[in-house]
């Protein structure tokens, strides 16, 4: 016979689990604690009990020492006539075991039994023994305290007390009834806690449910304002889903751009082997469509290695040789790259002096970095327009920005234009794979630095990269 869902559920739940975990440890606490103060509330009273009882003995004696039998017996008498002292059981047994005297309380049965006891020359001889016993129909304990007197005689004194009946009996029960009710109350105010403290673990189970079900990668578990272990935890559960949900939605971005921008160059490839293969007649104009198939496979193959090394960049398992690099060195060894492209522009590329500074970095990524922001920065900027390459110090980090006259990044693009195959308005009428900024922004934080824009207040864009400076 299956169990209900309700009850497999119930079975599963942390908070009952936790709840019977608290009130365990919480009985077998009391369990330890109870006993400790019962055994030693009863030590406490037996040794009550005994120094009474030697306090009593020390008085027989001394009364024994000063006049025999008959002063204890006196002593006895007079005890008797008092009514706030109890009567005891006492008894002087002599050096051959004989008693001498004995005392036994009213309520105690005292019986002479005759035995044989064999002499020194072995002849049996007739002799009585006193045998003291307390009511069987009295649950008490007895007492008993034994004095060496001074003739050789022992003094044994004993009490009948019910301490465990008038006093432990009722405390064992209200410690059971106590322990009980604590444990019970412990398990529920256990289970009601632990349901409590995990209400927000409960919430991140169910959106993770939701999310496997429908697929909806907006859900969130409602924020906690907890600052604990467990407000942590759905906090990060948020981020990962938060992280997640933009990784999607720039994977179908970048699929959707790759689909776009592979499918122009494959056409043009499937154009040209066409063509090529028409051309039978003209060797010329075949290989020159030949030539344009190997440009468009040239292209697609930068294309994939981009994203691959964007990938491996992001993902912290790109290799860098880092070495110390000046960067007046960089930025003048860039500039020259790019004079005759952007003197062809009429565009003016000018360096500021940045001797003395340098980073800890892969110079031939670092030059693609910057080759990447010039190339940008000359392909955006109208003839007759400027971009200056500068850097400086700021606190233990050098800053290099490239700055252009051109028409500026929008402020609701900039922070897109980081993205995979991103085209915004101003450049979907360049040549390019969309894949500049990426690679900058990928290669500068594998680096441990950042990567930013804005716009100049006159004109253009300023992009800023902060790398660590070397020592």
């Amino acid at each position: 016979m299956s169990s209900s869902p309700e009850g497999s559920r119930l079975g599963r739940s942390l908070a009952l689990r936790l709840g019977l975990w608290h009130a365990g440890l919480f009985g077998l606490g009391a369990a330890v604690v109870l006993a400790a103060i019962y055994f030693l509330l009863a030590r406490a009273l037996d040794a009550r009990e005994r120094e009474a009882l030697e306090v009593r003995a020390a008085e027989y004696a001394d009364a024994f020492d000063a006049g025999g039998v008959p002063a204890v017996r006196a002593l006895l008498e007079r005890e008797g006539e008092l009514p706030h002292v109890r009567s005891l059981f006492v008894r002087i047994v002599g050096s051959g075991g004989d008693v001498t005297f004995a005392k036994v309380p009213e309520n105690w049965i005292d019986q002479d039994t005759p035995v044989l006891v064999p002499d020194a020359w072995g002849t049996p001889r007739s002799q009585r023994v006193q045998t003291v016993r307390v009511p069987r129909d009295e649950q008490r304990d007895l007492a008993v305290v034994s004095r060496p007197l001074s003739d050789g005689a022992v003094l044994q004194i004993a009490r009948s007390t019910d301490n465990r009946t008038v006093l432990l009996a009722p405390l064992r029960r209200t410690m059971w009834l106590a322990g009980t009710a604590a444990v019970l109350l412990s398990a529920g105010g256990g289970a009601w806690l632990a349901w409590r403290a995990t209400k927000p673990v409960r919430a991140v189970a169910a959106t993770a449910r939701r999310i496997v079900a429908t697929g909806d990668l907006s859900a969130r578990v409602e924020g906690t304002q907890r600052d604990d272990e467990v407000g942590e935890l759905v906090r990060q559960f948020n981020t990962l889903l938060e992280r997640n949900s933009h990784l999607l939605q720039a994977m179908r971005e970048a699929l959707d751009n790759v689909a776009h921008d592979l499918r122009t160059p494959l056409t043009r490839l499937r154009a040209g082997a066409e063509a090529a293969l028409q051309q039978t007649n003209d060797p010329a104009a075949a290989r020159e469509a030949l030539a344009d198939c190997i440009e468009e496979a040239d292209r697609i193959r930068r294309l994939l290695e981009t994203l691959l090394d964007i990938s491996a960049a992001e993902n912290g398992v790109l290799k860098l040789e880092r070495e110390r690099v000046a960067v007046d060195d960089l930025l003048q060894g860039v500039a020259g790259l790019y004079a005759l492209v952007a003197e062809e522009k009429a565009v003016s590329l000018q360096v500021a002096p940045a001797a003395g500074l340098a980073v800890w970095a892969d110079v031939t990524r670092l030059r693609q970095v910057m080759a990447n922001l010039v190339d940008n920065a000359v392909k955006y900027t109208p003839g007759g327009g400027s971009v200056w390459l500068a850097a400086e110090a700021r606190g233990g980090c050098v800053a290099i920005t490239v700055r252009d006259t051109g028409p500026g990044v929008p402020e609701a693009e900039q922070e897109k234009i980081w993205r995979r195959l991103y085209r915004g308005d101003h450049s979907r009428s360049q040549r390019g794979l969309g894949l500049g900024l990426s690679v900058v922004k990928a290669l500068v934080e594998a680096h441990g630095g950042t990567v930013a824009v804005a716009n100049h207040a006159a004109a253009g864009a300023v992009f800023t990269v902060e790398l660590p400076a070397s020592a």
